[in-house]
């Protein structure tokens, strides 16, 4: 079955809108695409706003330009996704590398975010902590592992050790989606040079959105101690913790950070 697209500026990007209320857009980090937030989340922020999810290039059914990209790229293509839905000033949510583009969109497209969420984020690893070696290497492609083998060996690196004995079903779900539309080697390889790339400490102080910081304590991709970078350098921004919750927070606890998030954005003004 065809995934619905559309034309933003130069690309296309699958994408789909949920919900009713103020506009949300979301956007989905390192490797994933659309589909990968998971059903709960999406159902739980769909019942007080519009939400806006799509894949990044590369990602999903979007087009895959045999190209280097950047953060500020995909920025880009989020904003061209607005213009052409006809969004003019969402609330938007960004996860780890979607918090990144986030951040970005923020700075340089300050007109265009009414309130802001970083998920399990960093400013840049300049100034926060990177994830372990181990951490790496379960992450890392391993000649001879199909794609379904790859993907059960990062699990641990990414979910809370009590969410992966508990929610094997869930796990099974997503691993289903992904391996549906697999994200090639190639955008893997292109985010890795954007997220290392990314340095927008110096820049943080750009952010004027009310932004709603949310990391797990035990985040092992992206360690918690990023969290308190992008709090103090951020003007006025709220941060929540999640105690025992790992990078995939959205994943394991859907129904505490939605509300987390309902409640932060219903303090933004329509026009902050």
């Amino acid at each position: 079955m065809p995934m619905p697209s559309i034309k933003a500026g130069d690309i296309n990007l699958e994408y789909y809108v949920d919900g009713d209320g103020p506009p949300l857009l979301m956007i989905m980090g390192f490797a994933g695409q659309a589909n990968s937030w998971g059903q709960p989340i999406v159902a739980r922020l769909a019942e007080h706003f519009t939400c806006v999810r799509f894949s990044n290039r590369g990602t999903g059914a979007s087009d895959r330009p045999d190209e280097p990209t950047t953060i500020r790229q995909m920025a880009g293509d989020a904003v061209a996704l607005l213009d052409v839905l006809g969004v003019e000033r969402p609330h938007v949510f960004g996860v780890s590398m979607g918090g990144m583009i986030a951040q970005e969109l923020a700075i340089n497209y300050p007109q265009r975010v009414n309130g802001l969420v970083l998920g399990c984020t960093t400013a840049g690893f300049t100034r926060g902590p990177q994830a372990g070696a181990d951490v790496a290497q379960a992450l890392a492609p391993m000649p001879g592992l199909s794609r379904e083998e790859q993907v059960r060996k990062a699990w641990p690196a990414i979910c809370a050790p009590d969410f992966i004995a508990n929610r094997m079903d869930f796990l099974e779900t997503m691993l289903t989606v992904s391996l549906a539309q697999p994200t090639p080697i190639e955008t893997i390889a292109r985010q890795i040079a954007a997220v290392n790339q990314h340095d927008a400490f110096g820049r943080l102080n750009q952010i004027k959105a009310p932004t709603l910081i949310i990391h797990g304590d035990i985040d092992r991709l992206v360690p918690y101690a990023n969290a308190p970078v992008l709090h103090q350098a951020i003007a006025s921004s709220e941060l929540r913790t999640l105690e025992g919750a790992a990078h995939m927070f959205f994943w394991e606890r859907p129904d505490e950070a939605a509300d987390l998030i309902i409640e932060f954005l219903s303090r933004v003004p329509a026009q902050a």
